[in-house]
């Protein structure tokens, strides 16, 4: 295993970490995560992420669980905070600083610890400004209930105001792989958050770089369903590069996949998302397969080619907040508009990253 600094401190994590948002979910028995858990210790894994919300907290119980007992210097424990589920509606974001404080305590309770070595704000609230979010994470830590501050799903402008308030934020998490590269890109371009490390969400993009979604429309659903034609033939190419490159190096898909990841200077760990110890084994192949420069190089121009993945889905506003630049989503999300909206208009969001489209006053929605 290869261990990197997370952010400006002395905390090393594994290049390869455990990402537990399938512990819980219908169908995968609670003893396979623990299984799992324990070989990632046995082969060197260090890092373990979670969020509250993974199915309702029970990815954070089956999770603490696995470690009880086991020396606490022995792992890094990161969960995340500020996203809510609506029942029969939704997840949407929540930045308010007394949910905050109870959403950490219902987690330390259920990962049965003291604290945390990384919380994470999984979303920005638009309604809520970023300096009340910022001033209770840093009173979490004057608490000792966490260790490190890290922030999920911010563009470089929310970031940069996110660090005047705490310029100690370690890490950030986003959407990278050989499918979506233009957001970490943006993000690092002007050498701004230098101090700022990497935790990819999707390395393997839901694991169609690996087996892709059928180039015929008529046999995609769900998601798949969503991307736009353009991506999804480009998605298909990108997978059958990783095949080919692969077979030439006696590697898998994955592991290739996975080191083109691990080869950005910025990333400090990547959480794969293995519920069984057989995944987790196949995955972590990667930390000792190198990509040399000429087939980085290609896999670079590859990924910089891909068009930006899109989920554009029209919904209508259910409520409006600050003054109608808020629009609440009848999914129950949140997004920042230009223009004032109300009730009953419909919205074009991208759901990938809650950007927004275009609005449809309530007479054309």
């Amino acid at each position: 295993m290869r261990y990197r600094r997370i952010g400006n401190t002395d905390t090393e994590v594994s290049v390869i970490g455990l990402g537990c948002r399938g512990f819980g979910r219908r169908g995968v028995p609670e003893a396979d995560c623990v299984r799992t858990v324990e070989v990632a210790l046995d082969n060197g894994v260090n890092f373990f992420d979670t969020a509250d919300v993974y199915h309702d907290g029970r990815s954070e119980e089956i999770l603490g669980k696995a470690l009880r007992g086991k020396p606490r210097d022995s792992f890094v424990l990161a969960t995340k905070g500020g996203s809510e589920r609506l029942p029969g509606v939704g997840e949407r974001q929540n930045g308010d600083p007394r949910f905050l404080r109870e959403a950490l305590h219902a987690s330390l309770r259920r990962l049965d610890l003291d604290f945390v070595d990384l919380y994470q704000f999984h979303n920005p609230d638009p309604a809520v400004p970023l300096g009340l979010t910022a001033e209770v994470f840093a009173r979490l830590v004057e608490d000792g209930k966490i260790r490190y501050v890290g922030v999920s799903n911010m563009d470089f402008v929310e970031l940069r105001e996110w660090l005047s308030y705490i310029p100690d934020t370690v890490s950030i998490q986003l959407s990278y792989s050989m499918a979506d590269v233009r957001r970490v890109a943006t993000l690092y371009a002007t050498g701004e958050f230098q101090n700022i490390s990497l935790i990819p969400w999707a390395p393997l993009f839901m694991g169609w770089l690996i087996n892709p979604p059928n180039r015929e429309p008529e046999k995609r659903t769900g998601l798949a369903a969503a991307f736009s034609e353009q991506f999804i033939q480009a998605l298909n190419d990108a997978a059958q590069e990783l095949r080919e490159m692969a077979s030439g190096r006696k590697a898998t898909s994955s592991t290739v996949a996975l080191a083109f990841v691990i080869a950005h200077p910025k990333v400090a760990t990547v959480p794969v998302g293995a519920v069984k110890p057989e995944h987790l084994l196949e995955n972590l192949k990667a930390c000792g397969f190198a990509l040399d420069g000429s087939d980085l190089e290609h896999l670079s121009q590859v990924a910089r080619a891909m068009p930006k993945p899109e989920v554009v889905a029209r919904l209508k506003v259910s409520d409006v907040l600050e003054g109608g630049r808020v629009a609440v989503l009848e999914n129950g999300a949140k997004v920042k508009v230009s223009e004032p909206v109300k009730s009953g208009d419909g919205i074009d969001v991208d759901m990938w990253d809650l950007t927004l489209k275009a609005v449809y006053p309530s007479r054309l929605a």
